[in-house]
C-alpha cells in the first residue's frame, strides 16, 4: 500500500513537473508521438507542436489539448483554493505584529552585603571549627562547619569571638555579641 501511495505521488509529480516546464508537449495527448528510446528529458519530440496559451494579438501555433486555450488569468479558483493544501484554502497574508514597548529589565534582587544570621557560638578544635547562628529573618538555629555554608555563604574560619563567612569573593565577619548588646 505504501508502494502504491509512491507510485501515484512520483508519477503525479513527474506529470506536474513535466507540464510546468512544457516538457510533455504533444507527447502526453499524442502517444504516436512519444518515442522512448530516443525521448531525453526537456527536449521535445520530433514533430511535435509546443505550444504555449494564445495571447491576444499573437500567432501562435495551438495544441491539441484544450487548456492551453483557458486563459491563466480565468483560473482564480486555483489560487483561493490551492490542490495541495490540506485545508484548501490560501494560507492567511502574513500580518505584521504591532511594535512592541520596550522592556525595562527585571529588577534583580540585590544580594545583602552581609548574611542575616547572628553569630550564637563558636567551637573551636585543633582541626575543625564550627559556628551556631541564629537566622534573623526564619527565627532558625543553624549550625555550620568550615566548609559549608548557607544561602551562599561559606564559613572560612572560626577564631576567638567571630566567624569568616564568604561568598562571591565579599567577606564577613560575624562576631558575638557583647554583654550590653545582649541586654538590649
Amino acid at each position: 500500500m505504501i508502494a502504491d501511495r509512491w507510485l501515484v505521488g512520483m508519477t503525479s509529480a513527474a506529470f506536474t513537473w513535466a507540464a510546468i516546464s512544457g516538457d510533455l508537449g504533444l507527447a502526453a495527448n499524442d502517444p504516436s508521438s512519444f518515442d522512448l528510446p530516443n525521448q531525453r528529458i526537456g527536449t521535445p519530440t520530433i514533430g511535435s507542436e509546443l505550444a504555449a496559451p494564445p495571447s491576444a494579438g499573437t500567432n501562435i501555433p495551438t495544441s491539441r489539448n484544450p487548456l492551453w486555450a483557458i486563459p491563466l488569468d480565468s483560473l482564480s479558483a486555483t489560487r483561493q483554493r490551492p490542490i495541495f493544501l490540506p485545508s484548501r484554502r490560501a494560507p492567511a497574508p502574513a500580518v505584521a505584529a504591532a511594535p512592541r514597548d520596550p522592556e525595562k529589565p527585571a529588577s534583580v534582587p540585590v544580594e545583602p552585603d552581609r548574611p542575616a544570621l547572628n553569630l550564637m557560638g563558636v567551637v573551636i578544635g585543633t582541626t575543625d571549627g564550627f559556628a551556631v547562628f541564629l537566622n534573623v529573618t526564619t527565627r532558625d538555629i543553624i549550625r555550620l562547619k568550615l566548609g559549608e555554608g548557607h544561602d551562599g555563604w561559606i564559613l572560612r574560619s572560626v577564631k576567638g569571638r567571630e566567624a569568616v563567612l564568604e561568598k562571591n569573593h565579599q567577606t564577613a565577619v560575624i562576631g558575638l555579641p557583647t554583654p550590653e548588646e545582649v541586654q538590649k
